[in-house]
């Protein structure tokens, strides 16, 4: 507005500056979709693995998304969307008489292994022993039911129990004298895909269509979990194929990543090459926001079981996730230098270098055991990354950082709705998104010796003819020259001799 001049003095004008820096946005924020032992059915954020045991109920055996969880925290994991679907399962319990009851600590069907023994003491009638059994762990405590001795108390010495916890509030009254009584009551759950699918009609949303309701998710996480069937061919591929088809559509929509386990049918070396050979789980441009792991993993349990057999997909995320916080989003998540796959004991497959280069060729990313550096990933191509494609886009860190440009203008220009479609704005416009990828390429994003060689910004008349005007259309144009990975390190040795005079070459 004009200031009006009426009186002899000074008068102060602010100006609206024409600098509105962008941020950039969020790079490792993962959504997981799948079954949890108790907690919200709305996107939740969690953001330690403290938080999703608070939240969620922390590990459980019928669970592959805790289990998927936990890795992506412990290998550097910040910040995820946790979305549950399914049922509920039961606590398997015993009623040891006088209303004494236990439950187990995790839900499913693995309580109903538990057995419990009360012992008394016959020296004191109010002292008992309790010893309960599980798992192949067994734990043994004092327990008394006098009110003066309340370190004792059956909740305070339960307190550190990893198999049981109080399911009463009675702790005065000592329960009958019982051997191996076993637990009941425990049921599990099953996944299906329409869980997962969920429904975009329904209030609130479910599954997948909750994500909808989610500002920001950069990588989606669906652990693969069906149960197997007991007879007659294996379908879960084909059962679970719209899962994936849906995820794949969600991720082009929303400038995301979805990470795959593993198909089904990979079940060996052979199969995988085979299966790959016929068809990544996704194919056409879809496939170029889509990355394919192999092989699955057995990772360390803290519930106290035997190694567990898990995708990879949670634990890579999480290296993702540390990979763009130490070196930034451009740099491939993959190596010797990422610190390796923490809680992964070993591999369903060790593969050979021929192994891993007929399925790195065809677009599948294989994680390595090497001897010193232990687990690591070693590949980083899209399911558009196959050797015959030629997609320019088949590299992960080239894809991301494409991603994380768009993700980051698409927040940072809202501002530039109703504005005067004219050369002030796009002035504007070009100081604003110049900035921002000057400093990525500051940052070693892009290839090139100079800003001029590493990426452009136009938004002038050039791009934005008069009818382009009229309609109230603004179009920004912006290009860069993508990092790819040093997939192929070719070293080149040759003998040096002096030549026919007697000088070196």
């Amino acid at each position: 507005m004009t200031t009006q001049f009426s009186y002899p003095g000074v008068y102060i004008e602010e100006i609206e500056s024409p600098v509105r820096p962008i941020a950039g946005a969020e790079t490792s924020v993962t959504a997981f979709v799948g079954l949890a032992s108790t907690g919200p059915r709305t996107p939740t954020t969690v953001e330690s693995w403290a938080d999703f045991e608070q939240r969620f109920g922390g590990l459980w055996a019928g669970s592959d998304l805790s289990y998927a969880v936990y890795q992506f925290f412990l290998n550097g994991g910040n910040k995820a969307v946790v979305v549950r679907v399914g049922g509920s399962p039961a606590y398997a319990g015993v009623d040891l008489g006088d209303g004494v009851k236990l439950k187990a600590r995790t839900p499913g069907t693995a309580g109903n292994a538990i057995r419990a023994t009360v012992q008394h003491d016959p020296g004191d009638a109010g002292r008992y022993a309790l010893l309960v059994s599980g798992g192949g762990t067994t734990e043994s405590y004092g327990v008394s039911v006098d009110p003066t001795l309340e370190s004792l108390r059956l909740d305070r010495v339960l307190a550190t129990s990893q198999l049981v916890e109080p399911d009463t509030s009675v702790f005065d009254k000592r329960p009958a004298a019982v051997e191996d009584k076993p637990f009941t009551g425990g049921t599990d759950v099953t996944l299906s895909k329409s869980d997962i699918l969920g429904s975009a009609t329904a209030s609130p949303r479910t599954g997948l269509a909750a994500l909808a309701d989610v500002d920001v998710f950069n990588l989606l996480v669906i652990p693969n979990q069906l149960p197997k069937p007991s007879g007659g061919a294996d379908t879960r591929d084909s059962t679970w194929a719209p899962v994936v088809d849906a995820a794949a559509r969600l991720c082009e929509q929303r400038r995301a990543m979805l990470l795959l386990d593993p198909p089904y049918g990979w079940d060996t070396v052979d199969n995988a090459l085979q299966g790959a050979r016929g068809g990544l789980p996704v194919g056409g441009v879809t496939a170029r926001n889509v990355v394919v792991f192999f092989p699955r993993l057995l990772v360390s349990d803290p519930l106290g079981g035997p190694d567990r057999e898990a995708g990879p997909s949670g634990t890579v995320a999480g290296v993702i996730a540390r990979t763009d916080t130490r070196r930034g989003v451009w740099k491939a998540p993959a190596g010797t230098d990422d610190g390796g796959l923490l809680g992964v004991r070993s591999l369903a497959f060790r593969l050979t270098d021929q192994q891993n280069g007929s399925l790195n060729k065809l677009g599948v990313n294989c994680l390595r055991t090497f001897p010193v550096y232990g687990n690591v990933l070693w590949g980083s191509r899209t399911c558009r990354g196959g050797d015959d494609i030629g997609d320019p886009w088949r590299y992960v860190p080239v894809r991301r950082v494409a991603l994380y440009i768009e993700e980051s203008l698409f927040i940072g220009t809202k501002w530039v709705v109703f504005e005067p479609n004219d050369e002030p704005l796009w002035s504007s416009v070009r100081l604003n998104v110049g900035a921002f990828m000057d400093r990525l390429f500051r940052q070693g994003a892009f290839q090139g010796r100079t800003a001029k060689d590493a990426y452009f910004v136009r938004c002038d008349s050039g791009n934005n003819p008069q009818d382009a005007v009229d309609r109230g259309v603004v179009t920004l144009d912006v290009g860069f020259r993508p990092l790819s990975p040093a997939e192929f390190v070719h070293i080149r040795i040759q003998q040096k001799r002096d030549d026919a005079s007697g000088q070196g070459s």
